[in-house]
């Protein structure tokens, strides 16, 4: 579905990725995981369009996306959790997770009613109950400011918002940072979760642990390169992953 061939991208002199290669299957969880500052995020922000890419190519379902602007990437099935969460805080709930279904309704011209406001369609409607069959708490929530949400709640809403898209691939931006311990065993679980609905899911994150604990495959970036890859259980195992991003020499613990 996705495929990365010798990607590298700059930001002025500096070189974030450096000749990156990865792949992701139709239906698998893989996970990128690196210390902060590894590259990271710069290489999903190639993907999803929001940084050029300077070097070596892109392909999603085959072709070749490289230079293409976020948003013909979000209507053509690429949905993005960014760090952060970046949620627009002014504005509901509701209306946050309808933006994330802008392109649904764009074709129709129907998203947006008189006076400016959201109309919505039967498809995006229907994208909305989903989300808060998978959130119920946004449903509750559906009128309240999204900066009034707490930290896992908001980063529910920013994975629910990318949902509202109907991605079939979803790249997700370190959806553990800042949230307790509890919140991060739930998200991840949401991982799989989704996986299980049919979508595919490319994960980046610095708690190696719980990301290859629900992942099918693995990468290992340091310094904007691919070092190591192999099967989730491989890379759990390694030695060497252990000492670098586990803390630990004995087997990782739950």
């Amino acid at each position: 579905m996705l495929r990365i061939d010798n990607l590298s991208v700059y930001y002025g002199r500096v070189r974030a990725v450096r000749e990156a290669c990865l792949r992701v299957e139709q239906g698998e969880i893989v996970t990128l995981v690196g210390a902060n500052g590894a590259g990271k995020t710069s290489l999903l922000n190639a993907v999803a369009g929001l940084s050029p890419v300077s070097s070596g190519t892109v392909q999603f379902d085959g072709a070749a996306i490289a230079g293409l602007s976020a948003h013909t990437l979000a209507r053509r099935g690429l949905g993005y959790v960014p760090e952060g969460r970046q949620t627009f805080g002014a504005m509901t709930v509701r209306d946050n997770l309808l933006l994330g279904a802008f392109g649904q309704a764009r074709g129709a011209g129907s998203l947006l009613g008189p006076a400016g406001r959201f109309a919505g369609t039967e498809k995006v409607a229907a994208s909305l109950e989903r989300v808060y069959a998978l959130f119920p708490v946004l449903r509750q929530r559906s009128a309240q400011r999204a900066g009034s949400l707490s930290g896992g709640e908001q980063q529910m809403l920013a994975i629910g918002r990318a949902l509202m898209g109907s991605p079939r691939l979803l790249l997700l931006d370190e959806p553990s940072i800042g949230l307790a311990p509890q919140l991060v065993r739930e998200i991840i679980a949401l991982v799989g979760r989704l996986r299980e609905a049919g979508l595919t899911v490319l994960l980046v994150e610095q708690d190696a642990v719980a990301a290859l604990r629900v992942a099918d495959r693995g990468y290992v970036m340091e310094r904007g390169r691919i070092v190591m890859e192999g099967p989730a259980a491989e890379l759990l195992a390694s030695e060497r992953v252990r000492h670098a991003y586990l803390g630990t020499t004995g087997v990782a613990k739950a």
